[in-house]
């Protein structure tokens, strides 16, 4: 299925003419933030079409409503493993707006409307690029 998705997913984004750079995930255990082997599957097939592919992890045991400091982990490809980078807040320099955001979408509960893509296997009419939570975003900005 990961196959599968990952096929519709980079088709799309060629029509679209998008540019896959990377994938994120946020750990069921909110303790452990590193890559699980299917995060580091996806980036190793995203980093067969760009060479800078990084993986970012979401530190879930620090996510609250009013996350004033990132709480993602970047991870890059060197000498044939995933390294985490080290960041500092200026390389965030969005993150306050970033922050105002997804502050938003979570009170207004647009997760509840997310579709991801078992549920789009599941029922073809659910559309996993998410239309509706992307005009949140963008009336947001």
């Amino acid at each position: 299925m990961l196959e599968v998705a990952l096929t519709l997913i980079d088709t799309w984004c060629k029509e679209n003419n998008y540019i896959i750079v990377g994938y994120y995930q946020a750990n069921e255990q909110t303790q452990d933030p590193r890559p699980n082997q299917v995060a580091q599957k996806v980036a190793a097939r995203i980093s067969e079409n760009f060479n800078d592919a990084v993986i970012v992890m979401v530190d879930s045991s620090r996510l609250t409503m009013s996350c004033f400091e990132p709480i993602l982990f970047i991870y890059d490809y060197i000498e044939n493993k995933w390294k985490k980078r080290e960041v500092t807040m200026d390389a965030f320099e969005d993150w306050s707006e970033a922050q105002k955001i997804t502050s938003a979408l979570l009170v207004g509960r647009s997760y509840e409307n997310l579709i991801d893509f078992d549920n789009h296997l599941d029922d073809l009419r659910n559309d996993w690029t998410n239309p509706a939570i992307n005009k949140c975003v963008l009336d947001l900005c």
